[in-house]
């Protein structure tokens, strides 16, 4: 019969052997994912060469007074209201059609620059205005701003 097993001896490796398990098991790590490891000190040179990474360690050393200066800006009067105003245009952007934006956006930036024009900026009087009420551009920019005004007329008229 079998000799019973009455003494277990578990074999702790001590602290030279810990550490060479440890770097082999790095090692390994370091082959299984070499790929990735070429790609990542890339990037980081490439963030070295931008300065980018003395920012960022700048900014570490730094955290407290970066903190401190930050929360700072936020406690001054207006932050608030600044904070939920760009978060409601934000929240506005999503709502319009990108397309239809730009078309609006380089429409009034045409009409910026046809306003500001020195050669086309005398004054025009009455008559004038009333006979510009027959140029092309001027009845589709007033159809533009009353159909603007008859939409927005009707969400103000749906909001309680």
């Amino acid at each position: 019969m079998a000799k019973a097993i009455t003494n277990i001896e578990k074999q702790i490796p001590d602290h030279i052997e810990a550490e060479s398990l440890a770097l082999q098991q790095l090692v390994k790590d370091i082959t299984h994912r070499q790929d990735s490891l070429r790609k990542l000190l890339d990037i980081a040179g490439e963030l070295e060469k931008l300065g980018v990474l003395d920012a960022l360690q700048g900014m570490l050393k730094n955290s407290k007074q970066i903190t401190l200066i930050g929360l700072d800006q936020l406690n001054k009067s207006g932050a608030h209201r600044m904070l939920k105003n760009g978060m409601g245009a934000a929240q506005f952007l999503t709502q319009v059609d990108p397309n239809k934006l730009q078309t609006l956006l380089n429409s009034v930036a045409a009409g910026i620059d046809q306003a500001v024009d020195t050669e086309s900026n005398k004054k025009q009087g009455i008559w004038g205005i009333i006979k510009s009420l027959r140029e092309r551009e001027m009845v589709s920019s007033l159809s533009l701003m009353t159909r603007f005004l008859r939409g927005m007329g009707s969400a103000l008229n749906k909001s309680p």
